[in-house]
């Protein structure tokens, strides 16, 4: 389950085993003239955010001892985004990780992908 989100979020881009990159002196693709860029002012796509709502959701009911006790909540800030995870107090910790690191992997795999689509997005786990 938790590859699909990926594969959603971050495309379908997996090289088959064995392929070499493409060499650097190869001849340049031209662009698809059918695709257009989507202007940095435009709204926000809601299949985007609901795909990384639903991955934040996976992720964050994982990691906690009560998954059903995970609610997810959006906030905006100009052209930001944030998703927010309000969960049982004593699972704070184990989403946020030693030194924080699983809150900023989480954080960079949701940025990343929201980038994908133009988007800003980032998490913050609530203390309710």
């Amino acid at each position: 389950m938790g590859l699909s989100f990926l594969k959603r979020l971050f495309g379908n881009e997996a090289k088959e085993a064995g392929t070499l990159p493409p060499m650097v002196d190869a001849p340049a693709v031209e662009a698809d003239a059918s695709v257009s860029a989507t202007p940095e002012t435009a709204a926000p796509s809601p299949e985007a955010l609901k795909s990384l709502q639903d991955f934040v959701s996976y992720v964050v009911s994982s990691l906690v001892d009560k998954p059903e006790q995970v609610t997810l909540g959006l906030a905006e800030k100009r052209d930001l985004t944030i998703i927010q995870v309000h969960c049982f107090k004593k699972d704070i910790g184990k989403i946020i990780g030693k030194s924080g690191k699983t809150i900023t992997a989480l954080r960079t795999l949701v940025s990343s992908a929201a980038a994908r689509n133009r988007l800003h997005v980032t998490v913050d786990v609530m203390d309710d």
